[in-house]
């Protein structure tokens, strides 16, 4: 076929997906999607394959390439048609965590799915990340597939899933929003596919992800034939260590990640299903090898992953998993880089290791928010100073936004100077992020890398994370990066995120 054709089609397919992402910030009412944009939109066709993905968030993205098939095995089940609406957030069929709620349309061959992060999906804990849950139940509810809308109107079963929520009311907004993307995409597939037929598009669509298979293979053959190996630390809120442990083969065709080695599932949210070592392996792909290549299928047709059922990256149902998606996928990113740093010395320093999650609540209201740290340093360029790292793709609450929605005064926001390591490229420094109480509030902190440092690659090491608590005068700087605090009018906490590692 034609490439200019078969061009068009692949680019009106990634527009569709980028356009759903733009029909959802504009409707949604959630400061955390509004705002920090933290959605994700795709394309599938009837065999599963990824057809067009937006560039959103990368934890999302290469997971619903690992879920696809279950997804439309699930819509299917259903009986679900053209049109209807399927919902869950079953993290081990979605390949993230509960907040992250899916929702799956159909037409014609292609099945169209968004992927957004609700701040509070129910269970005991405010932002529905309790980073003391030992199975999914004790983090937030559990929505296995549902018909979530008929004719694009809502099902009751859909809404009376508020009735588990601390805000009712925002949750059905998002709900909303979230089908008028998933609807939007709907009615630009049908315009694009009764303009230029259904067999035309299929066939252009085979052309251009073996054409993006192609390119990634090419990339791979200069390292056809060597591997790496590696081990990561992870840090448990009992102040114990779980290992993430990897070894690498790379051949002509593909890329094979085994993380058999790696420690057993824990009793804490930090378990990791099987589609976040996946999202890390197809992100550390994309952005090592193929920088301006496409992602589709292609580029997950070049990549094997294998896990070991009953370890923390694999774990068994139903274990926690909410900072899997979160931190646990930082650490597997770590992993990744450090294992080819072994292969070729063109691979970045390790970034942060950590998302830095911050979650306050007050009353009915929850805000959760990805902290930026320092940006890798290449042999090129020293790393950016307070960026999203890795896994997190998501923009930076503006703080007017969060004092208008919380009693909440930010005292301090900037760069944690001289938190990078050094080299003859320097790592990127952290931030640092000061706010006091003025109510009583919760907070929560999920920040894994408080005691570890991020590698250099040939450089000095970051410097790790560190919590401040200040009440009543005093201060108490934290050895745990898993905390519930019950803060006080007054009360103020710091946040220092981590700086990336040196490269020589």
């Amino acid at each position: 076929m034609d490439e200019l054709k078969v061009g068009i089609v692949q680019k009106t397919l990634s527009y569709i997906s980028e356009e759903m992402g733009v029909v959802l910030r504009n409707s949604s009412s959630s400061p955390n999607i509004r705002e920090r944009l933290d959605f994700s939109c795709a394309i599938f066709d009837s065999h599963g394959r990824v057809v067009a993905e937006a560039e959103h968030i990368p934890v999302h993205l290469g997971s619903m390439a690992w879920a696809s098939k279950k997804l439309i095995e699930a819509y299917e089940s259903l009986g679900l048609g053209s049109g209807d609406v399927l919902m869950t957030n079953d993290p081990y069929l979605t390949g993230t965590h509960l907040n992250d709620v899916t929702m799956v349309s159909r037409y014609s061959d292609f099945y169209i799915a968004v992927k957004a992060h609700y701040v509070d999906i129910g269970g005991p804990k405010a932002g529905s990340l309790n980073p003391f849950a030992k199975y999914l139940y004790e983090e937030g509810i559990v929505i296995k597939p549902i018909r979530a809308a008929s004719n694009w109107v809502l099902s009751k079963e859909a809404t009376n899933l508020a009735r588990s929520v601390r805000n009712p009311r925002l949750f059905v907004a998002d709900v909303n929003a979230q089908l008028s993307s998933i609807r939007w995409g709907y009615m630009q597939l049908k315009e694009f596919i009764e303009k230029k037929t259904l067999d035309f598009i299929k066939s252009a669509i085979d052309s251009y992800i073996e054409i993006t298979r192609e390119s990634y293979a090419q990339t791979l053959i200069p390292l056809a034939g060597t591997h790496g190996s590696s081990e990561i630390p992870l840090e448990l809120p009992n102040l114990d260590i779980a290992h993430i442990r990897l070894s690498v083969k790379i051949d002509t065709e593909k890329v094979f990640f085994d993380f058999t080695e790696s420690d057993d599932e824990v009793d804490y949210n930090l378990n990791a299903v099987e589609g976040i070592s996946y999202a890390a392996a197809s992100f550390f792909i994309k952005s090592f090898f193929g920088a301006q290549k496409d992602v589709n299928q292609g580029l997950y047709d070049v990549i094997h992953v294998k896990t070991r059922k009953g370890s923390i990256l694999n774990p068994n149902y139903p274990r926690a998993v909410g900072a899997g998606n979160l931190e646990t996928s930082q650490r597997i990113l770590q992993s990744i880089i450090l294992a080819f740093s072994k292969i070729t010395d063109e691979v970045p320093s390790l970034g942060p290791g950590t998302m830095s999650n911050l979650i306050i609540s007050y009353k009915d209201r929850t805000y959760y928010e990805t902290n930026g740290g320092g940006g890798s340093a290449t042999k090129w360029e020293d790393g950016e100073n307070g960026v999203q790292w890795g896994m997190t793709n998501t923009l930076n609450t503006p703080i007017e936004v969060i004092e208008s929605e919380l009693p909440i005064l930010f005292t301090e926001y900037g760069i944690r100077r001289n938190s990078g390591g050094k080299g003859r490229r320097k790592g990127g420094d952290g931030i640092v992020r000061e706010f006091e109480s003025l109510d009583d509030i919760t907070v929560i902190t999920l920040l894994s890398q408080t005691r570890f440092p991020s590698y250099g690659i040939g450089g000095t090491n970051g410097s790790p994370g560190r919590i401040v608590v200040y009440r009543s005068g005093s201060e108490v700087v934290q050895t745990n990066g898993y905390l519930e605090l019950n803060l006080k009018k007054g009360d103020r906490v710091r946040l220092e995120t981590p700086g990336a590692g040196g490269h020589k």
